[in-house]
């Protein structure tokens, strides 16, 4: 497969000059279709959504692995779904899917510099396009029918940061969806009426545990008491509302037992986000995924000849390293 991306040359970097000087907090890049983040089609005409329940991948997509396809085609845990819908109970498989899905690429990461060698954020953007292609593909023929996928660029390290500006976005997007009231609508529907009323972005952050450890790690925040604040503020229903669905990994050169202590460890710090069902810990679930793979070991096996890293990127992201020469010194 080697779908090319639809925008026209110099799409990117213009957008990402934008996010870069500041000049917009977020820009969408592509969508599957215009109404994103609402559903392409409506799976079950009578139901109003309240809520929509947004996925949220946001690597470095440096490249895309197939880890990445598997986090991102991963089923929401159940207690995320609660309040998606109103008025029936849930009817298929489908709608314990997340309603819309964000690739997000941030162009400043608190740990991860662009370096020599790197894919640029233009190739990248191109790649996860491939990867947004690859999402639809691997799953069934009805849910692909569904896609509901985009690609975004934010210029904030911290998800705490990220949660603010996409909040803020995804709300002014939701809104112009809903044309302008007139008087005589005004007039027509009482204020208390659930008839004009508009859904809520619900944001879930799909992380790899090493990723998990940044997020609740002190040395991110002034002060570990200025961390749990941030943290209650970005889980808090009354605050961000937000969501972190974590896939178990085992670190690079880690022993078991040395994975498990740092597993607890990092739970312990999480331990009341865990209880209140903010934070869960799921499996990939596919024996075609190694729970190790990183995109670092896909740079390495490049620049190394070894063969081997096309079995941790999809076809076409392996076509597009070898096509545009990405990694090999």
């Amino acid at each position: 497969m080697n779908a090319k991306p639809l925008w026209p040359p110099g799409h990117t970097l213009r957008l990402l000059q934008k996010v870069q000087r500041h000049e917009s907090l977020v820009e969408l890049v592509y969508t599957s279709h215009e109404r994103w983040p609402f559903p392409r089609l409506p799976t079950h005409p009578q139901r109003r959504l309240d809520t929509i329940r947004i996925s949220i991948l946001d690597s470095s997509f440096n490249p895309p692995t197939c880890a990445h396809l598997a986090l991102a085609n991963s089923r929401p845990p159940r207690y995320t779904v609660k309040s998606g819908f109103t008025g029936l109970p849930l009817a298929s498989a489908a709608e314990l899917d997340y309603d819309a899905k964000l690739l997000l690429l941030s162009v400043r990461n608190a740990d991860k510099a662009l370096k020599s060698g790197d894919a640029t954020y233009e190739q990248r953007l191109e790649m996860m396009y491939l990867l947004s292609k690859d999402m639809s593909a691997s799953v069934s023929k009805s849910e692909s029918a569904h896609a509901n996928v985009a690609i975004a660029i934010v210029d904030e390290p911290t998800f705490v940061g990220k949660a603010v500006l996409l909040r803020q976005f995804l709300h002014a997007r939701i809104l112009s969806m809903y044309p302008p009231a007139t008087a005589l609508d005004r007039m027509a529907i009482s204020p208390a009426s659930d008839e004009i009323s508009i859904p809520n972005p619900r944001l879930v952050f799909l992380l790899g545990f090493d990723t998990l450890i940044r997020l609740l790690s002190p040395r991110y925040y002034a002060s570990e008491v200025a961390m749990m604040d941030a943290l209650r503020l970005f889980f808090s229903p009354a605050g961000d509302d937000c969501y972190v669905v974590c896939a178990r990994r085992k670190l690079v050169e880690m022993e078991h037992m040395v994975q498990e202590e740092v597993e607890a460890k990092t739970l312990s710090v999480a331990k009341e986000f865990v209880e209140s069902e903010r934070v869960a810990l799921i499996s990939l679930g596919t024996d075609s995924v190694d729970e190790q793979t990183s995109s670092s070991q896909v740079r390495t096996k490049v620049a190394l000849k070894d063969e081997t890293w096309r079995r941790l990127v999809t076809p076409s992201i392996a076509d597009y390293i070898i096509q545009n020469s990405l990694y090999a010194s």
